[in-house]
């Protein structure tokens, strides 16, 4: 979807009301920019848009390294980006940093920029956030809206030239004023994601389709690029293919599907592996529980859907705070070695109350999420509402 939705700035393009800006360090961000994107545009069809992942359009090659480097880190130091991301967790980051990150990744930008100027530029990464925060300092005019894509605050999302914070939940609201930010510049619409995880599917029919069995189905997800210790997830969970269906989705980590892919072991029919799929509405549909990493986005999935989650293996930092949320809310529930994950599969099996506590937990968070309201919002920043469009 990425590849259909993203088109490059031209000096013919002529101006974009909205420049929806993204990096790939992983795919949760994008998709937050895609959904929030694709509901203006059904909403309020007049708007032009653009979306972008910056440093992939601006640097291919040093994104490139920098993306390799950063999935490195965390596969062999996560201690070291624990630290990394500790360090700055109330404050912006360093003009240094700021300045490193011009120079290396978005020197081209101001070009850019201005070879299309947009009114309003919606960021969901911090990354472009303070790339656009240090053009509005050199002079350019435009509205900056961030929208945070974890259920904690960090400081590396807050500028003081951010006109608008999109919020999770009221605890990232209060998180941030602590942090100084104005309270009239933060509202809270949840994250944003697509409008195919808010529509209830018919599960066995979906199955069907799907070519499952009708039987109890984890999901296993590794994140869009498949990082977190999945392929001994999978060993763990495989032990039990005789009772329970596995469905494993790599994401973008090819080499992990192929490892996955030509294991003996795994040769089973009750077990599936998949790459990067856009069909993630329907899986989710089909699993009974997911078991995956604690990303913002995934865990939005979740709850929209009302899929119980078994968190394991989540990235230091960002993911081990939106595990610690999503458990304290009672949506979750960390497991930590093959014992625990044999005590909740068993559960599974024999139909245990505490999943439909988990369920139960979810729909009622379900209520506070309102996902036209993100959209409400960045219109408002064009001095745009949807009454205003018809709609």
């Amino acid at each position: 979807m990425i590849d259909q939705i993203i088109s490059s700035m031209s000096p013919t393009a002529g101006q974009k009301d909205i420049l929806f800006v993204s990096e790939n360090f992983g795919t949760g961000h994008t998709r937050a920019a895609e959904a929030l994107a694709s509901g203006i545009e059904e909403l309020a069809p007049s708007v032009q848009i653009n979306l972008v992942e910056l440093g992939r359009e601006l640097r291919p090659q040093i994104n490139q390294a920098l993306l390799h480097s950063y999935m490195g880190m965390i596969r062999r130091a996560p201690g070291l980006w624990r630290r990394v991301y500790g360090r700055h967790h109330a404050r912006s980051f360093p003009r240094w940093i700021e300045w490193c990150l011009n120079q290396i990744l978005y020197s081209r930008l101001s070009e850019y920029i201005a070879d299309s100027p947009p009114r309003v530029v919606v960021s969901t990464h911090p990354f472009a956030s303070s790339a656009i925060a240090r053009l509005k300092r050199d002079g350019i005019s435009l509205s900056l809206c961030t929208v945070i894509t974890d259920f904690a605050a960090h400081g590396s999302w807050i500028y003081a030239e951010t006109d608008l914070y999109l919020a999770p939940h009221d605890g990232v609201k209060q998180q941030l004023l602590e942090m100084g930010v104005n309270p009239e510049r933060v509202v809270v619409t949840g994250i944003p994601s697509d409008g195919q995880f808010w529509k209830k599917g018919d599960s066995e029919a979906i199955r069907r389709r799907l070519g499952l069995q009708p039987m109890p189905t984890v999901l296993v997800l590794g994140g869009g690029l498949g990082l977190g210790p999945t392929e001994n997830l999978v060993r763990m969970a495989a032990r039990w293919r005789e009772h329970l269906q596995i469905v494993v989705c790599t994401g973008h980590n090819h080499r992990l599907h192929a490892s996955l892919s030509q294991c003996t072991e795994l040769d089973h029919r009750h077990i599936r592996i998949t790459g990067y799929t856009e069909e993630m509405p329907d899986w989710m549909d089909a699993a009974d529980v997911i078991l995956s990493k604690a990303g913002g986005l995934t865990c939005t999935e979740a709850i929209a859907k009302g899929k119980p989650l078994l968190l394991f293996g989540s990235i230091p930092g960002q993911e081990e705070r939106n595990g610690r949320f999503m458990t304290q809310q009672g949506m979750a529930v960390r497991v930590s070695n093959e014992k625990e994950l044999d005590e909740w599969f068993h559960r599974l099996l024999i139909g245990d109350k505490q999943y439909e506590q988990l369920k139960e937990q979810m729909l009622a968070w379900r209520w506070k999420i309102h996902p036209s309201q993100s959209i409400r919002e960045v219109l408002g920043l064009l001095k745009l509402s949807i009454i205003d469009e018809g709609r």
